[in-house]
């Protein structure tokens, strides 16, 4: 161990350090208290033995200052003192002093003190070098949370498709955790398109990953392997949940399921068909200013292994917009439990129907923020939606 002295009296100090170097530790000795404080700030010791009463500063006011410091290391400190008052001995204990030793001290009680010491130091020392590990292994996981981050927002559509009926907008509000949600809107042809938004359970790494896998199961591939796009055509959304559900059972990806609405959108005849599996249906908001929602469908994907997805069509008009969204906007909430709700979500639609779409995504994101009083999310906030517009304009 290396020990500091700070004893003003020659002999007990000479006295002090020959038994303390005779007992293999690296002493370093100063005769008061202000000369101890300077060499206690140009190195690290493990251990200070300071007297009480010294000239120039006293142990106590040694004491405080070493605590006061901003060391990383900890030194642990006996006060030699000829004080037998419990008022002393508690005053220099409160200044920070781990432990006391009367003067004149016995070789063999500084023994047993210096051991506890030690027993502390190493303690504290290991603990130190476990807290470095582990701040070190935060800090990559924190890194990789971000890079996780930024490959699964890779994933949101970067340029939505140009038609000449369908316009689409979406936003997307990544809560402080990695989650799970995913949209996407993806041409099918030149007159269809397929608009889908999923949740998976839960946050983190395991929920990303899955919401990764589905994505690329959603991917148009033209190949028997695709599961939105077959011989016939596309593919019914009751039939996508289907599929979905055979490929993600819960008991294969950790207890983990997710909703899913999907719908597909022929901008010719104007249907739409959709699917909401265990996901909020769809706004509908008709040219007439009538607003509706569609109601859930279906189990979540992966919980039944047999479960039942009925597609359901929707005959849609110029000046129709549909409004997808994840349970992150509707389970906005105030201090005292009031959820946003589908409720804020119709009203605030209804509100911005004189409004372009993308001033309506804005809207709803606002007024789930002015709800619960924050711009923090307690779970990913993910919109998709499309409007039909004269094909003409």
């Amino acid at each position: 161990m290396r020990i500091l002295i700070a004893e003003d009296e020659r002999i007990s100090r000479r006295t002090l350090q020959r038994t303390l170097e005779k007992w293999d530790h690296e002493v370093v000795a100063a005769e008061d208290g202000a000369l101890a404080w300077e060499a206690f700030q140009r190195g690290e010791f493990d251990i200070v033995v300071t007297d009480w009463d010294m000239p120039e500063m006293d142990g106590r006011d040694l004491v405080r200052r070493i605590r006061a410091s901003d060391r990383s290391r900890y030194a642990y400190i006996i006060m030699l003192t000829a004080r037998a008052e419990t008022l002393d001995l508690v005053s220099g204990m409160e200044a920070g002093a781990d432990d006391y030793l009367p003067k004149p001290f016995d070789r063999d009680e500084l023994r047993v003190r210096l051991t506890a010491g030690e027993r502390i130091v190493n303690l504290e020392r290991r603990l130190a070098e476990k807290n470095t590990k582990l701040h070190a292994a935060n800090e990559q996981l924190h890194r990789d949370l971000e890079a996780a981050a930024r490959i699964q927002q890779e994933l949101l559509p970067r340029a939505l498709p140009t038609m000449s009926r369908l316009r689409f907008a979406w936003r997307y509000l990544p809560c402080d955790e990695l989650g799970g949600d995913l949209l996407n809107v993806v041409p099918l042809g030149e007159s269809e398109a397929a608009v889908y938004l999923a949740d998976v359970s839960g946050h983190g790494v395991a929920a990303a990953l899955v919401s990764v896998s589905v994505h690329r199961s959603l991917s148009v591939r033209h190949d028997e392997s695709s599961l939105i796009v077959e011989s016939k055509g596309l593919t019914a959304p009751g039939r996508v949940a289907q599929r979905l559900n055979a490929l993600y059972p819960m008991e294969s990806n950790g207890g983990r399921f997710f909703t899913l609405a999907y719908a597909s959108i022929d901008e010719e005849s104007l249907t739409m068909r959709t699917c909401a599996a265990g996901h909020p249906g769809p706004v509908i908001a008709r040219r007439d200013e009538s607003i509706r929602s569609l109601e859930p469908n279906g189990m979540p994907i992966g919980i039944e292994p047999e479960g039942d997805y009925p597609t359901v069509t929707t005959q849609l008009a110029p000046g129709d917009r549909v409004i997808f969204y994840s349970d992150g906007l509707m389970e906005a909430m105030t201090a005292d439990h009031q959820i946003f709700g589908q409720e804020g979500i119709e009203a605030t639609v209804a509100r911005m129907l004189d409004h372009t779409l993308d001033e309506t995504l804005d809207a709803l994101i606002e007024a789930a923020i002015n709800w619960q009083g924050s711009d923090q999310f307690t779970d990913d906030l993910s919109i998709v939606a499309f409007e039909v517009v004269d094909g003409s304009s």
